[in-house]
Parts: C-alpha cells; structure tokens; sequence
C-alpha cells in the first residue's frame, strides 16, 4: 500500500469507526478514484473534503411541513452510506461541479448571476420573492447546488463571492427516499461558506438548506437537513418542529440494523412535483384556513374529533371564494398548483389523520426507545423493537391508504419483504411515489431478508438489488463532517 493509502485509509477509520476491513478497503478503493478524478478535472493540491449522511427516517414522515398542529419525525444518518463531496476555492466566481457517476454531466454557473438587495434584514422575503417570480430551470442536478449557492448569496451578499471546484461521489441512490438531493444541498452549502470564511452552525446551515432547496420547486421542510446535520452515532434525532428543538434518542444497534430496499427511482418530473406540492399546500396553507377558528381551543388529544369534522375535499375554487388569504398565499408560494390543478379536489380529511397519527406515532417511538434504554434486558430490547416495527407498518399504512403517496411496485415490495418472520416491521420511506422501502431486522438476519427479496422480487425484473446498489443496510451514524487533505493520484 502506498503512503497517499495509508493516509487516506487513516481518514476513512476516522471518518466511519467501524472495524470491518472489506468495507475500509471498499471505502478506500472509492476515495482513491474520487481524489484522482478530482485532479484530473481541476488540477493537485490541498481538498476538502466533506460528508454527509444518507438520511434514514423511522417515523415522522411527511409532517415536517405541517403547520397547524404539533409534529415531529425520527430519522438519523447512516453510518455507512453517504455523499462524499471533495472541493477547492478556485479564485474565481464560478462553481464548477462534476460526479463521479457518468450518469450527471459535469456543469458550471456563475455565482453572481443574482444580485441580492444588500440588505440582511429582509433577505428571507428577497429570496422568497425571488423564487416565486423567477423562470423554472430546465432539471439539472446542478441546480440544488445553484439553490444552495444563490440563498447563501442572498443571505451573506458581496461577503459571497469566492466560487469553488467540487466532485460527488455517493452511495445514495438518486430519487430513492434516503434524499440524496438534500444532501447535495448541504454539501453545498456548507462548502460555499467554507471557500468564503463564513461560519455558521449546524443548526442554521440546516434550515439554511431546506430553504434553499426550495430553488428547484419542491416546498418540503427541514427534516433531511437537520438529520443530516445533525445525526450521532448509535442515536436518531428527535426533531420537534413546533418548537424547533432537537434531542437524540439512543437506539439499539449492536443486534438491530436498518435495509432500505429500492423499488424505483421516483419521478421528479412536473406532475409528481404538483402532486408533492398539494400535499405541502393542502398542509402549510389550507388546513390551517380551514381549522382556524378552532384550534386555539383544542388540545393535542382532542384533534381528531376537529380532523373529523374537515371537509373529505376541496377546491382551490372554494378556497379562494371562503379564504381569500389562503388562496392568495397558496396561489403564491404554488403558482403551479393554482394555475393547473385550480378546480380540481384536494383531498383534506385524509392528510389531516395521516399528520396526526404519523405524530403519534413518533411520540411513541420516542417512548419505547427511552423505556429499551432504561431496561437493557434482552427480553425487553427485544419488545420494545417489536413493538417499534409495528408502528412501522402502521406507517406505511397510513402512506398507502391516507397520503396516496405509494406505487403499485412499492406495495408488492413490501409484500415481498414482510413474508419473512425476520422482520419487525417496514413501511415506504421518503416523499414517495417510487423510493426506498424500509426494514427493521436483526443483523444476523440481514443476509437471509436480502437473499429473500432479491429471490422474489428483484430477480424476476431482471434486476441484481445488491450489484445496482439498491439494497442498503444501515446503522446509526454522524452526521456532516469535514476535513482536510491532500490530493491524491492512483499510485503515487
């Protein structure tokens, strides 16, 4: 092994602290190729190097975005997949950017194509502004760099103005649900702060980032970002996103681990983008419209008898005759949705009972993850994770039938999945409609649930789960991490 492996082995047992050797050489064989190719798209010399987690998410899903009633999620980083991104400031005011997959063309953009206010005070409305009335980008990878760029423009102005040369490279599967675009975002944005000597914290960086992916016209929320920024090993990150507070749970994971399965990559084209986005609406703007009136006065418990008393559905036609506001800030903040979906129904009552059970459910995760860490016994780790599966397939469940977010090829992968007496439980993981389907096991079962489902159901679609790099499996891991070292060439 040369000196430049060594090294380089070196920082993979830092970055990940696992003692398996096939995985360490698996991980050095790919930072190896990623640290030549970077040379030979932008010349040797000193990198940075920065990681960031694939985000798996065990409960919370779709609540992020919700804002009249109180949600939370609990997802945490893998510690074995993730998004590598080595980088350089180049002295100039473009960004120029390529991945080590042949499937994304390299790219470049200039930095100061917008021009902020050059006030701070206001940059969040700019930039807000500055969505809503700018012409769509034709879809490039590039642009959630663009997206993360341009925000720290907004936020930072003429303190922004060093580019910077990046290379990805990523086990995360494209469209998979473990969201590989948030971490692209985060990648980033963290480096555009770093080339220009801008600090900022995780927290901030995260909802920096959710903001800012805002660019390539899905209105999500911070969940990704926050998980990816924040995550700990052998912990998940309890997110509440009514008080914005965090708090890491611990999880068992010396007996336990986590497969997400791929089924297909989901469609981020125009009509699944407007299907996201009523969902977002129909949550950030009009539930709240419709529940208004009431909802100073009730409690957490009593919100399902309020949930049932919603409308089944309805139109941005009504919106617009009853709520008026609503309309007009949905109109805005989904000029797409307004413009193309204006007389069709919008499911409500459904959504609604999905945001409350999927928050009750986090609430009891939480529970029975904090009663397991109490009580260490076997007998009682091995109940609590029994009783946590089920609220797994509750989840999914409450996806399928509530948030109508899933394929026909995800249900028969969770067929599939749950045949098996080694699994706790599952459920579709990630904005759905395609993604990633996640399994709870033990690990000594690991190997006979990937045999299984790639037996049953990647095999008869002439597909290899494993050799595609669409079966994961996970532990608890840290979350953004960054580090410094030289470049390096194959055999040097």
């Amino acid at each position: 092994m040369t000196n430049s492996s060594h090294a380089l082995l070196h920082l993979i047992r830092e970055i990940y602290g696992r003692d398996d050797e096939d995985f360490f050489k698996h991980k050095l064989n790919r930072l190896t190729a990623q640290c030549a190719l970077f040379e030979r798209y932008y010349g040797g010399g000193t990198v940075k190097l920065l990681r960031a987690p694939a985000r798996i998410n065990i409960l919370g899903e779709h609540v992020d975005y919700v804002s009249y009633l109180p949600t939370a999620s609990l997802p945490f980083g893998s510690r074995e997949h993730d998004m590598i991104m080595l980088y350089r400031a180049n002295g100039t005011n473009r960004v120029r950017g390529a991945s080590t997959s042949n499937h994304f063309a390299a790219a470049e953009f200039d930095l100061t194509a917008v021009v902020p206010s050059g006030t701070t005070e206001n940059f969040r409305a700019d930039w807000q502004d500055y969505l809503f009335n700018k012409p769509t980008d034709s879809p490039h990878w590039i642009n959630y760099v663009k997206g993360a760029v341009y925000y720290a423009r907004f936020k930072y102005g003429a303190r922004l103005v060093q580019g910077f040369d990046f290379l990805i490279d990523s086990s995360i599967p494209p469209g998979g649900g473990s969201s590989s675009s948030s971490a692209l975002t985060v990648l980033a944005s963290a480096a555009a702060r770093i080339v220009n000597n801008i600090e900022c914290d995780a927290r901030e960086l995260a909802f920096d980032s959710a903001s800012a992916e805002w660019y390539v016209g899905t209105r999500g929320g911070a969940m990704d970002h926050l998980t990816i920024c924040l995550a700990k090993r052998h912990y998940a990150v309890h997110l509440d996103y009514a008080s914005e507070q965090t708090a890491l749970v611990e999880v068992p994971d010396e007996e336990y681990c986590w497969v997400t399965f791929f089924s297909h990559a989901a469609d981020k084209g125009r009509e699944v983008m407007l299907e996201y986005n009523e969902r977002a609406a129909v949550a950030r703007v009009i539930i709240p419209a419709l529940i208004y009136d009431w909802q100073k006065a009730v409690s957490f418990d009593g919100l399902q008898q309020v949930i049932n008393g919603l409308p089944d559905s309805i139109t941005l036609v009504e919106i617009e005759q009853r709520y008026p506001e609503a309309f007009h800030e949905c109109a805005r903040a989904f000029p797409a949705l307004a413009s193309q979906r204006y007389d069709q129904s919008f499911k409500v009552r459904d959504r609604a009972s999905h945001h409350l059970g999927e928050s009750r459910r986090v609430a009891a995760a939480v529970k029975i993850l904090r009663n397991v860490s109490a009580n260490q016994s076997a007998s009682g780790v091995e109940s609590g994770m029994s009783a946590l599966g089920e609220l797994l397939n509750q989840s999914h469940e409450s996806l399928r039938d509530l948030y109508s977010i899933c394929t026909s090829e995800v249900n028969e992968l969770i067929r599939v999945i749950e045949r098996g007496l080694e699994v706790y439980g599952a459920r579709l993981m990630g904005a759905g409609f395609g993604g990633n389907v996640l399994a709870l096991t033990k690990r000594e079962s690991a190997s006979s649930l990937i045999d299984r489902v790639q037996t049953e159901y990647y095999k008869p679609r002439s597909r290899d789960g494993i050799a595609e790099g669409s079966i994961l499996v996970s532990t608890l891991g840290d979350g953004l991490s960054s580090l410094e070292l030289d470049s390096f060439q194959t055999g040097k």
